[in-house]
This record gives C-alpha cells, sequence and structure tokens, in this order.
C-alpha cells in the first residue's frame, strides 16, 4: 500500500503597490491577506501619491503584561502623503475594549490615532493602515493602547505595546 505524503501550506501574502498592484478582497478560508508597500524594480510608488520620498520602520514590542511583537512602516510620497502600516500580533482584546494605535511626534508630544487594530481570524493577528494628506515623517513613536469602548476619544494610558520608526534610506 502506498502512502501519499501530506502537505500543509500556511500562506501570507504581501501585496505589492505599485504599476503591478494586486489586490485580494476576499481571502480564501484559512489565509489572510496583508497589504504592504514593496519595491518594484527597486522603486516604490504608490499611484495618485507617486514616488516613496522618505521610509521609515520599526519593530514592535509588548511590555511586561502583554506579549506581544510585530512591525510598523511609514512612508512618504512625492505628493505629500503618508501611509504607516502596521501588523501587530497580540491576545485579542476582551469583550468590551479594543486596541488603539497612536503616532506621536517625540519633539511636540503631539499625538494622531492610526486607528483600530482590526482582528479577521479571532487569533493574534491584528493590522491597522493610517493614510493622510500629511506629511508624518516626524510621527516616530508608536503606541498601542487598550481602549474601553465608552466613546472617549483620547488615549488611554494601558499601553499595551511600542515601537520607534527609524528613518532609512531605500538607495
Amino acid at each position: 500500500m502506498k502512502t501519499l505524503p501530506i502537505v500543509f501550506v500556511l500562506g501570507l501574502s504581501l501585496v505589492a503597490c505599485g504599476p503591478e498592484t494586486t489586490t485580494i478582497e476576499d481571502p480564501p478560508i484559512g489565509g489572510q491577506s496583508l497589504e504592504q508597500i514593496m519595491p518594484v524594480n527597486g522603486r516604490v510608488e504608490v499611484p495618485g501619491h507617486g514616488e516613496e520620498k522618505w521610509f521609515a520602520y520599526g519593530a514592535v514590542a509588548g511590555n511586561q503584561w502583554t506579549p506581544a511583537n510585530g512591525v510598523v512602516t511609514s512612508h512618504v510620497f512625492e505628493d505629500g502623503a503618508t501611509i504607516v502600516t502596521g501588523q501587530v500580533n497580540v491576545e485579542p482584546a476582551k469583550e468590551g475594549t479594543f486596541y488603539e494605535v497612536w503616532i506621536r511626534d517625540l519633539e511636540t508630544q503631539q499625538g494622531v490615532s492610526a486607528g483600530h487594530l482590526v482582528n479577521h481570524f479571532g487569533d493574534a493577528r491584528h493590522g491597522f493602515k493610517l493614510e493622510s494628506s500629511e506629511d508624518l515623517r516626524r510621527y516616530l513613536d508608536v503606541r498601542v493602547t487598550l481602549e474601553k469602548d465608552d466613546g472617549n476619544t483620547e488615549a488611554s494610558t494601558h499601553i499595551v505595546a511600542t515601537a520607534t520608526l527609524k528613518p532609512t534610506k531605500r538607495r
């Protein structure tokens, strides 16, 4: 009797933005699609924003009470727009709470919400994307807070993860 090998495939697709952009609207069951701006032929260009003029990235780390990890990237384009994306692995928030991402200018201490962490599968995989028409390259401090779902728009003091973005030249 012959036995056939069983192959398990765990896929994580990154979608390159640029002239050859592909977007997966509804990922198949068991798969995940994450939008990530990637170089194509050595250049980073996003339709509607033009060529990337500035790039920064940083590793996400949890604190002593909340294990978390991930990566955040920030891009500024020739039209002055900023796109900040991140993937954060953290335990799903309990009922009545949610995670919110904040980016902050370390010099002025001014902060901006980058939105809620989105979790489509009920596991540790979360993501976020912020698009702004403003140049946010000074916003290098990233904080993930645990928020009560009470309508308060201010950042809570319960920080569960942080990252510091490091500006990097691509070429």
